[in-house]
């Protein structure tokens, strides 16, 4: 063996070439790290490390115990099996989860230990138990867990190189597997859950001392009570870069923008929140990100949330949970350029739920007017207003997107059918469109189908007039189209591109 090899950093760079992120997932190729781990002395501890470094899911834990230590699931459900468990819930969990057969003994603990040290990173996936899941997805049975993992709190953790946490799971018995996992070494930490039980509050209030180290923490359901506890947690960070959480106080938000390493930041507004009271005119905070995004049960709290902030971002995203009307949408808009820095937004999404009675359009009808402080967002490329019912013109479109020379994603009024009839854009106004907006790659208007007849572009129903090949996906609304071929040779026209085999054209109709 070249004496290279020999070098336990430099076979550590080699197998982590073994190991490929993508979209910020970690997929080592566990069988040629494991062959590797058999081919010789030397290759064995830093491919056993990179072996174990990553664990996906939970039942992969139990692998290094000996076979007459746990069961083997069943892999896949046949008719020569069906006899083999009780067709119930628990029966079925029983055959198609990894469980353990017997109780540990100090040398099963010792063997965990020796492999638990190597884990940088470990996740929890949601745990269902319907039996058609369970049969498809493989999982940790819950007294295996707890076995392995709830020993008591005097104990040293159980991963002690650990980094990364994601936790899925739903099932309240687990929590105290949870609390095991918490450590001081955490860098990056996920939760989420749809239950939060007192225990789940419990933990979450330590979480601020307990992980000094946070870089990344995502809790994205969290209820109203638990909002005060992340305030206090949120505190103790003092390198965070990302942050997915709940509505937090105004201590927290001071804290959170002199944070130089933040970077994103992400915040629910969940319902029965009672805003801090220092969040009033007279408080003021700004921040500077690449990512903001804000999610809230109803407008009120949306627009009461970010009255004090000022926020230099490239992208920004507002949700909210409820149907919202036309009064309090205006009231959004128009205040976005207080709130956001014009010179910096790239990306704007406002969206809304549908409304429960969609037939009573006049109530959450937008005209063009209420658009008209967001023409100072001039370095637009993204837009997407595809959830509001908007009323407009040709000209009153174009004079929109005029504001946009860069706009590569633009979506108005297209996420649902409203059932009546009101102004769309015409041909006229989506020729007007492309024009004004030459890197336009995405498109979605309430298009009008009806041929144009006194257009000097358009000829016995063909395009003549400028066309944008870098459009490859448009989205026509909900208009009835009466000829398809003449519509069909006409957005040809438009925008060629449709045409090719990465392309897609939709309506709601």
């Amino acid at each position: 063996m070249h004496a290279c090899l020999q070098i336990s950093e430099i076979l550590r760079i080699i197998f982590a070439e073994v190991t490929q992120v993508t979209n910020s997932r970690v997929r080592p190729s566990y069988t040629t790290l494991y062959h590797l781990a058999l081919t010789c002395r030397a290759f064995r501890e830093p491919a056993l490390d990179a072996l174990w470094a990553h664990i996906p899911t939970p039942d992969v834990l139990v692998l290094c115990l000996p076979q007459d230590a746990r069961s083997q699931p069943i892999l896949k459900w046949t008719a020569e099996n069906f006899d083999q468990f009780e067709c119930t819930p628990s029966g079925i969990a029983a055959a198609f989860r990894v469980r353990l057969l017997r109780t540990l003994t100090a040398d099963d603990r010792a063997t965990f230990r020796m492999y638990a040290r190597r884990v940088h990173s470990l996740t929890f996936e949601k745990y269902d138990d319907e039996p058609y899941i369970m049969m498809r997805d493989h999982g940790l049975h819950d007294s295996a867990a707890l076995a392995l993992l709830d020993s008591p709190a005097s104990s040293a953790p159980p991963f002690p190189l650990l980094r990364e946490l994601c936790w899925y799971d739903q099932r309240d018995v687990l929590l105290p597997c949870l609390q095991r996992c918490i450590s001081t070494t955490l860098t990056r930490l996920v939760i989420h859950s749809e239950r939060w039980p007192s225990a789940m509050v419990d933990l979450v209030a330590g979480l601020g001392k307990a992980c000094p180290k946070i870089k990344e923490f995502r809790c994205s359901m969290p209820p109203a009570s638990a909002c005060a506890m992340l305030s206090d947690s949120v505190t103790c960070w003092d390198d965070l870069e990302i942050l997915e959480t709940g509505a937090v106080n105004a201590q927290a938000l001071r804290h959170l923008a002199s944070l130089k390493k933040l970077r994103e930041l992400k915040m629910l507004v969940p319902e029965g929140h009672s805003l801090d009271l220092c969040l009033t005119s007279t408080f003021s905070v700004m921040f500077s990100l690449d990512e903001f995004s804000i999610t809230a049960a109803s407008i009120e709290l949306l627009l009461a949330f970010l009255a004090p902030l000022q926020i230099s971002t490239k992208s920004a995203k507002l949700q909210i949970d409820t149907a919202s009307n036309a009064y309090y949408l205006d009231q959004l808009l128009s205040s976005l350029t207080e709130h956001f820095n014009p010179n910096v937004l790239e990306s704007l999404d406002v969206g809304m739920d549908r409304p429960t009675d969609p037939t009573n359009h006049a109530l959450f009808e937008l005209t063009a007017s209420a658009f008209r402080k967001i023409r100072g967002f001039t370095k637009l490329t993204d837009l997407n207003l595809s959830s509001m019912h908007v009323s407009i013109t040709d000209d009153e479109v174009l004079d929109l997107v005029s504001a946009w020379p860069k706009m590569e994603h633009l979506y108005l009024d297209t996420a649902w059918d409203w059932g009546v009839a009101h102004p769309r854009v015409t041909f006229h106004g989506l020729a007007g469109i492309l024009e004004r907006c030459p890197n336009l790659r995405s498109l979605g208007v309430d298009l009008d189908p009806s041929a144009p007849q006194d257009s000097p572009v358009y000829v016995d129903h063909r395009y003549t007039g400028i066309t944008r090949e870098k459009v490859i996906h448009l989205n026509v609304g909900s208009a009835e189209c009466d000829d398809v071929e003449v519509i069909g040779n006409l957005l040809a026209g438009d925008m060629s591109q449709l045409d090719s085999h990465q392309s897609r054209v939709s309506h709601r109709s």
